[in-house]
């Protein structure tokens, strides 16, 4: 008669990828163990072997996760050591940065695995200035357009804020309009993802 034993993996670490600006989780998000002891290396090359031109494709992997809807993440039966953690958005790599995390996993206690926590916030390109009249009174809900797919409004502090912007090579328009103001505008170039730039101010003429 054959005889069933039960193996039950135990978590080493775990987290949560979040936008580090939004604190919005999320998903999809990549996070590879990207240094780790010799004693995880070695098995890993190991590991590879079994797989041979499919490792480099495979999602999930010992090393490679992906973060589910909840923005959540583990590795499982991980050896005791440092650990390098880099998580990012490969679907949306010119809107978001990169976001590196050391770690390290203590050696079991009679056996058990003591999880590590790491949760890690993505930086996130994006853009903010503020809006003024001319008498410098701020002006409150204008509206801030950047190129063709995003925009936002300015708070009754005349601040705008517009997050997740993808970046570009190319100079474009950002443009505000105000009911009562004639419209304005200013060009910018964004280049490095995950990165906030200079405030772009604006004053509007009434």
């Amino acid at each position: 008669m054959l005889k069933w034993e039960l193996i039950r993996h135990q978590v080493a670490i775990a987290g949560q990828v979040t936008n580090a600006q939004t604190k919005k989780v999320i998903p999809n998000a990549e996070v590879i163990i990207t240094k780790a002891p010799s004693a995880f290396t070695n098995w890993l090359k190991l590991k590879s072997l079994q797989y041979g031109d499919r490792w480099n494709l495979m999602v999930e992997r010992p090393d490679r996760t992906l973060t589910a809807n909840d923005g959540h993440f583990h590795f499982l039966e991980l050896p005791e050591g440092e650990y390098t953690l880099t998580a990012s958005v490969p679907n949306a790599t010119r809107r978001y940065g990169k976001a590196i995390l050391t770690v390290t996993v203590p050696a079991k206690v009679e056996g058990k695995v003591i999880m590590t926590a790491a949760d890690m916030a993505v930086p996130t390109t994006f853009l903010q200035g503020e809006i003024f009249n001319q008498n410098e009174e701020p002006v409150l809900m204008a509206q801030v357009q950047f190129g063709y797919t995003e925009s936002t409004f300015s708070n009754d502090q005349g601040q705008y804020s517009l997050f997740s912007i993808e970046t570009s090579e190319i100079e474009r328009l950002v443009l505000v309009s105000a009911q009562g103001y004639q419209p304005t505008s200013q060009s910018v170039v964004i280049k490095a993802p995950g990165t906030l730039q200079p405030p772009l101010n604006f004053i509007l003429q009434g």
